[in-house]
This record gives structure tokens, sequence and C-alpha cells, in this order.
């Protein structure tokens, strides 16, 4: 069987690619972080956003979690003297094929901002998909390290939010 070079997507590849190696020559510092679990709702009406989260929260949005398990919020992984928990949310979606996935296992960090990239998935054109409404989103644990700002960018380099820290 033959594949098909899918060269859209290659360049998707290769533009995120050059962006990390752009990002870290400018670096004065990395951090992890690291993806604690995602859903396809995570909550009713939820806009669009990312925001500092604290266990009890985190907690909340997991009692209507589905697509997704629940973030081990009691674990010792998750100090907040050395972490912390960032919600990325995609907003209210049309449709199931709609998701987020932590992309980079390092921040970059440059002057104060720190940068994460994460995929925001669409379904491909023609796919079936469930016809509900949902509600994407990421939990992030966080290195807590020298910035005050934070920068969610997508596969292509846009910056889809930006949250202050102080």
């Amino acid at each position: 069987m033959m594949r098909r070079f899918n060269h859209n997507r290659w360049m998707k590849w290769i533009v995120l690619a050059s962006m990390v190696m752009g990002i870290s020559g400018c670096n004065t510092l990395a951090s992890s972080v690291t993806e604690l679990e995602g859903g396809y709702l995570c909550g009713v009406n939820q806009s669009a956003g990312a925001k500092v989260v604290t266990g009890a929260s985190i907690k909340h949005a997991d009692s209507a979690r589905i697509g997704g398990k629940a973030v081990r919020v009691e674990s010792d992984e998750i100090d907040p003297r050395r972490f912390r928990v960032v919600r990325v949310d995609m907003g209210e979606q049309p449709s199931g094929g709609y998701g987020l996935k932590l992309l980079s296992e390092q921040l970059e960090i440059s002057a104060d901002t720190a940068r994460v990239v994460v995929e925001w998935r669409k379904p491909d054109p023609g796919m079936a998909q469930m016809q509900v409404l949902t509600y994407p989103c990421l939990h992030l644990k966080l290195e807590i390290g020298d910035y005050t700002r934070l920068e969610i960018i997508d596969q292509e380099g846009v910056v889809r939010h930006a949250l202050d820290l102080n």
C-alpha cells in the first residue's frame, strides 16, 4: 500500500521545530513542564483561556470530566513550593474531535516569560465526530522558575493565551 506524502503536515512540523530552536537560542534557562491530564468536558460553558489552579479547583473540574482521567492532586509530585498547575482551556467546541496535547517538555524561558508549546487539535475534514458541545482542557504541571509570565503557543507558533503569574 502506498502512502500519500502530506506536505502540509511536514511543513507544520518544520515550522514548529524552527520555532522551538529559535526560542531556545535566546533562552536564559529551561524548566520542566508535564501534562497531568486533559479531557473533552472540563466544565460547562468554560471559556478559552489559561489560569493557575489549586487542588480544590482541579477536583471540582474532575467531577464533570469525561474523556480523561482525574488529576492526582494529592500526589507528592505537586509540591506548591516547586510546581504550579496551569489549566489551559480551549473553550466551547462543536464536536468531539477537538483537543489539546503538550508538545514540549521544557518551558522555554527568555527574560521573564516562559513559553510552552501545546497542540490545538481539530477534527480532520469529513471525519465522523460525535456532535456534542465539548470544552477541552489540559492541566500542566510547571516547574516554578525565574519567570513572571507564561505564554501558551500552538503548533503553528501562535500565542493562544498569555498569563501573568504575579
